[in-house]
């Protein structure tokens, strides 16, 4: 096969960027902590069922006949994917790299793209849990204390509201969100005599914080350095389920070549279609309000 631009760039693509995206759990981590929903051809929504009434156990006697009062009902909640598109230009000098080079730059840029618009679209999702659920204030710092209120709420949701959360349960901080809960561990610098890193339990979490996945109040924490501050200076952090959001897609990343005449080299065009939501129940989740300063 002739050396060409074209050959050389779509050549192992798709394995690349699934190898890319399977290596950024540190600046992606929404990627694998929500479900991917496939919508099924024909269908422009993808509808996920939930129980919006629940059914009571009886104790009736001998002679009494079962009642209805209580009831099965059934809802659904329902996410419509939205159209995405990535369009770029790759000049022919490019061939000065090595094949192997070339795959790798591109590859990894185009999927470092597509993860980070998913993972932005789901953590934007943190501000729709129940305000039932809502932690922190604006101006006001994460705390240990907070992160301990945010795991009793989700441990105490009733059955109505959906009950406890499924699947794991899961923290995801901004940077400069979880240095702040470093702070709070203890982990303040030294000066008047104080230990750089506290002895006990608190050494061994500051020791740690940094690497995904640490345990803390039950729950494994992730930092997103893709999330932003609000118009208040706040992050928007969550603690919630891992059943409890999707992303419901129903053209996953497709990316195709084009040589143009005007243009001295090829052009790259990926298209997909997803959008995120809410699984469920908006009780499975809560939204952490959290100074970004």
């Amino acid at each position: 096969m002739a050396d060409t631009l074209s050959t050389n760039i779509s050549a192992s693509y798709t394995a690349m960027v699934e190898r890319t995206i399977a290596q950024m759990p540190q600046s992606a981590p929404m990627l694998s902590l929500a479900r991917k929903l496939i919508v099924p051809k024909g269908s422009s929504t993808a509808q996920i069922p939930r129980v919006s009434s629940v059914s009571n156990v009886q104790t009736p006697t001998e002679s009494e006949s079962l009642t209805t009062t209580s009831r099965l009902t059934l809802a659904s909640n329902t996410i419509t994917p939205t159209f995405r598109a990535i369009y770029v230009r790759v000049h022919v000098r490019a061939l000065n790299y090595s094949q192997e080079d070339l795959i790798r730059l591109v590859s990894d840029e185009m999927a470092l793209s597509q993860g980070q618009d998913i993972d932005t679209d789901l953590t934007g999702e943190f501000g729709n849990w129940s305000t039932d659920n809502d932690i922190g204030a604006t101006g006001e710092k994460l705390t240990l204390a907070k992160l301990r209120q945010a795991r009793r709420i989700l441990q105490s949701v009733t059955r109505s509201n959906g009950g406890p959360p499924r699947g794991d349960v899961v923290t995801v901080l901004s940077p400069v969100v979880a240095e702040h809960v470093l702070e709070d561990l203890g982990a303040a610098g030294v000066g008047s005599g104080a230990h750089w890193i506290p002895a006990g339990v608190s050494e061994q979490l500051i020791r740690r914080f940094h690497v995904s996945e640490i345990p803390l109040m039950g729950t494994a924490v992730f930092v997103d350095g893709y999330m932003t501050v609000d118009g208040a200076g706040d992050y928007i952090c969550s603690m919630f389920g891992t059943e409890a959001l999707v992303w419901a897609c129903s053209m996953d990343w497709q990316m195709k070549l084009y040589d143009e005449a005007d243009w001295p080299g090829v052009t790259i065009r990926s298209l997909a279609d997803y959008e995120a939501g809410i699984a469920g129940f908006n009780h499975h989740g809560c939204q952490i309000t959290a100074d970004g300063g």
